[in-house]
């Protein structure tokens, strides 16, 4: 009985990757199809963008890596390659704020990944990317290595609420979670589906949705909202990637920055303006990550930094920028390993 139990188990698992890797792929040469997307014109105007530029005392930015996921190029790129294989990194970003304690920005991938990936996964969503997450290489551990502590997070700001951004949001329980209504509706009616899944955030505490009816024009955005009336951070609305994305802005001391979200997986995606495979709304997403080539454009000292490019944050990090603090993760990390 058991061994038919574990016979038919395993047969599920293959029928289910198999078949997630030909959705895959007929979504993934259909994208592939579609109309090339004219320039956007963007007005060459920072709105609410002071000539000389004040950051926040005492802001800082840590970063993190929590594992990464391997995808076929299509998946990044529009016209990317169906047979080769991209590693995506999967950063959490923390905002340490002297007022409102320490912001995340996504929680990375769940911890349960580092034990059995394809078994936490299932077989569609292995078939679209193979997760890769080392022992003690969660969030959670990691903030407890960089003395952070987990209790002060006050707020998680969610891109979207795909695995790569809510996954381990249990941990988090006691925070508000900052997202779009949008986004929330799409990821609960998705039934599962896709990148969404609900049991990472089933257990989310507060919900705190954006409303943008009441935002103002941002640099070259139209669209942006203050989290704590100060000016330290905030939110755009870069939807196109997802049903409701969110980039943020954060005006460190020395320079300003844009954590990407689901905007700019990588740092060329974003120089090229290659458009992703999958996109809500592919003409939205052009017009935004345009938006944002236009800000860096009249802006240089703006800081982009990718949502899924570790490479592009040690790059920034080379600039030497002290208020940024990157967490070099090993397996045998210790506080020391740090670098700031």
């Amino acid at each position: 009985m058991e061994s038919e139990k574990f016979r038919l188990t395993y047969l599920y698992k293959r029928l289910g990757k198999h078949l997630g890797l030909l959705a895959v792929l007929v979504l993934l040469t259909f994208a592939g199809c579609e109309e090339p997307l004219r320039l956007p014109y963007i007005e060459p105007v920072l709105h609410n963008w002071p000539e000389n530029y004040h950051g926040v005392a005492g802001l800082k930015l840590h970063i993190f890596n929590t594992g990464s996921i391997q995808v076929p190029g299509r998946v990044v790129y529009h016209s990317g390659s169906l047979q080769e294989r991209q590693a995506l990194d999967i950063l959490v970003f923390g905002i340490e704020h002297p007022k409102h304690g320490l912001i995340l920005v996504g929680t990375g991938l769940n911890r349960a990944i580092a034990q059995d990936a394809e078994h936490y996964l299932g077989g569609f969503r292995s078939a679209i990317g193979a997760a890769h997450m080392e022992p003690e290489q969660d969030i959670l551990s990691q903030l407890k290595t960089a003395q952070l502590s987990s209790d002060k997070v006050s707020f998680v700001v969610l891109p979207d609420l795909r695995l790569d951004h809510a996954g381990e949001l249990e941990s988090f329980s006691h925070a508000t979670v900052v997202v779009t209504s949008a986004e929330h509706t799409a990821a609960i009616s998705s039934g599962n589906f896709g990148l969404y899944l609900q049991d990472e955030f089933d257990q989310a505490g507060e919900w705190q949705f954006v409303d943008f009816t009441a935002s103002k024009p941002l640099g070259t955005f139209s669209t942006a909202q203050d989290v704590f009336g100060d000016g330290s951070v905030e939110l755009i609305d870069v939807t196109g990637a997802t049903a409701g994305g969110l980039a943020v802005l954060v005006r460190l001391p020395t320079q300003p920055v844009i954590l990407c979200g689901n905007l700019a997986w990588t740092e060329s995606q974003y120089r090229y303006a290659w458009t992703p495979g999958f996109a809500f709304k592919r003409e939205a997403w052009w017009d935004a990550v345009w938006r944002l080539k236009k800000f860096k454009d009249l802006f240089p000292a703006l800081a982009v930094l990718p949502d899924h490019d570790w490479a592009a944050v040690e790059k920034a990090q080379a600039t030497g920028m002290t208020d940024m603090i990157v967490h070099v993760f090993s397996a045998s990390e210790s506080p020391e390993d740090n670098t700031e």
